[in-house]
């Protein structure tokens, strides 16, 4: 459009021209008496039509000039409002001209930011990675390009990526910089954040000796990572990432198996869960357990992958933690039957030493009666040793079983227990709660073993006269106190808990119910007291 209103104006500059001769002309002409009337007419018709084409050609610079004031201002705000930051520097880097973004990039105004050097507000350390960007610009045609850090007013770092070329004016030495600043901060960020989560992940699966693995859709090779090779026993540079290769690592037990699960997984798109052992290069097996699922990265794009790891060393354990386990049943079998057959051996003494002469002596006085029938005193002996039978007999099934807890309860069966230690030499006294009869059958049995054994400790070692039983509940906790007036404990109770089978016995209830035992002794008498939960959680 330009050149064509050139043309015109040309054209009508030698119009003008022609029609100024002309009317030299006419007027020579007529100073010298030669012009005419025709003459001056057709000048004068030829000036106006000059004069509208004129004023036609006015017009249409007139509309030219609009057209182009409104192009460079919708370019101008183009280059102001772009969600990119234009900066023109000069070879010094003083800013010259910054559009809208790049004013909002640095936080400060335009008329601040224009004379102002753009490295004024690189990070020092960047600053040789600017200079020799701007010198590059300088020798290159092209474009080049940077990445550095800016310190902004508010002391906030930013990362930017400047690309920039070298435009030359009509004067060879006036060079301008056009610099495109893209804020690149917050994808800095996102792959630091991805590098570190990359670095802990890598540490994570090389630490629990686990590894990963993939293959794509549409191939037969598998992609193992450095750690997946070093399970597998296997070299980089030696393995050529085929199924096949990766198959015959597989001891050839397992071989089968391993096949098809990867093959059924990837043909019906299953997850897969299965353990197998490898042989390594050095000959020796390893068990290795592997996952894996389908990643959909897209339609197109799919892909199996999953994690092995090394579980040698967890079977190792597992065998071992199987054979502690059995020799532990073992022993806990032993122990049993053992405990059972002590039991056994002391009712048979008992049966023997006591019921059993007992039986012998009445046999004796009724063999006696058969010669003499008449002697009464034969049949008061027998009537005396069978009462001590019974008696004897009681005393063992007592001790062996307290039916009389599971008959009549708990309360019962400690008064029970006083009134039948109870002698002439020695007073047994019982204060205890009816309520306690609904706790647990089995916390009422460790209950009573431990007042039994407390009681024949005052009987048999403290050598005391009274002993006293007290069993009172409160709220969630039950507490047992036996008291005498024995002579006390002569050692300290961690030596009496070592060397004494019956507080060791104590101690063990104790343990049982997650009680708490506590021993006041001295001189005049010795006080124990238990204390645990009506509701605690019997294994």
């Amino acid at each position: 459009m330009g050149k064509r209103h050139n043309s015109e104006e040309s054209k009508s500059f030698l119009k003008k021209k022609t029609a100024k001769e002309r009317f030299d002309e006419v007027e020579s002409r007529r100073a010298s008496g030669l012009g005419d009337k025709e003459d001056v007419s057709a000048l004068l018709s030829e000036l106006n039509v000059y004069q509208f084409e004129l004023e036609m050609q006015n017009d249409e610079l007139k509309v030219s000039y609009d057209a182009l004031d409104a192009e460079r201002e919708r370019f101008a705000n183009l280059y102001d409002f772009a969600p990119v930051s234009y900066f023109i520097v000069d070879h010094l880097g003083i800013i010259e001209d910054v559009n809208q973004t790049g004013v909002e990039l640095l936080r400060l105004p335009k008329v601040k930011l224009q004379q102002k050097r753009f490295q004024s507000f690189v990070f020092s350390k960047d600053l040789d990675s600017f200079y020799g960007f701007l010198h590059k610009m300088h020798e290159s045609a092209g474009k080049v390009s940077t990445e550095v850090r800016l310190n902004l007013q508010n002391k906030e770092t930013i990362y930017v990526r400047i690309e920039g070329a070298g435009i030359t004016s009509l004067i060879p030495s006036n060079v301008k910089y056009y610099l495109t600043v893209i804020d690149t901060t917050e994808s800095r960020k996102a792959q630091e954040a991805l590098k570190e989560a990359n670095e802990r992940l890598e540490m994570i699966l090389k630490a629990s000796s686990t590894g990963i693995w993939s293959i794509e859709f549409g191939n037969k090779n598998i992609k193992f990572d450095e750690n997946s090779l070093r399970i597998l026993g296997l070299k980089s540079w030696e393995f050529d990432g085929s199924l096949k290769a990766f198959f015959a690592s597989i001891h050839p037990d397992d071989r089968a198996k391993v096949r098809y699960s990867y093959l059924h997984s990837l043909n019906n798109s299953t997850e897969m869960d299965l353990e197998f052992r490898i042989i390594t290069r050095e000959g020796s097996i390893r068990e290795v357990s592997t996952k894996g699922q389908i990643i959909s990265i897209s339609e197109e794009k799919k892909s199996f992958a999953g994690i092995i790891m090394d579980i040698t060393e967890r079977k190792r354990l597992a065998k071992e933690a199987e054979s502690f386990k059995q020799e532990q049943q073992r022993a806990v079998l032993t122990a049993t039957l053992d405990a059972q057959e002590q039991e056994r051996f002391k009712i048979s003494r008992a049966l023997h030493d006591s019921v059993c002469q007992i039986l012998y002596g009445i046999r004796l006085n009724i063999q006696s009666l058969k010669v003499y029938k008449d002697n009464k005193e034969d049949f008061k002996n027998v009537n005396s040793l069978l009462d001590q039978a019974i008696k004897e007999t009681r005393e063992i099934s007592y001790e062996l079983t307290p039916s009389v807890l599971k008959e009549f309860g708990f309360t019962a069966g400690i008064k029970e227990m006083a009134n039948r230690l109870s002698t002439q030499e020695f007073s047994v006294k019982a204060t205890i709660k009816k309520s306690l009869d609904q706790i647990d059958q089995t916390i009422q049995l460790y209950a009573f073993r431990i007042i039994q054994e407390l009681v024949n400790n005052c009987m048999k070692h403290a050598h005391a006269t009274i002993a006293e039983i007290i069993v009172c509940g409160e709220n969630d906790s039950i507490t047992i106190m036996v008291t005498d007036n024995g002579k006390g404990f002569t050692v300290e109770l961690g030596e009496a808990l070592r060397k004494g089978s019956g507080l060791r016995g104590i101690k063990n209830q104790i343990f049982l119910i997650k009680g708490e035992l506590e021993v006041s002794s001295n001189a005049k008498g010795t006080s124990v007291t238990v204390t645990f939960k009506k509701s605690v959680q019997l294994n």
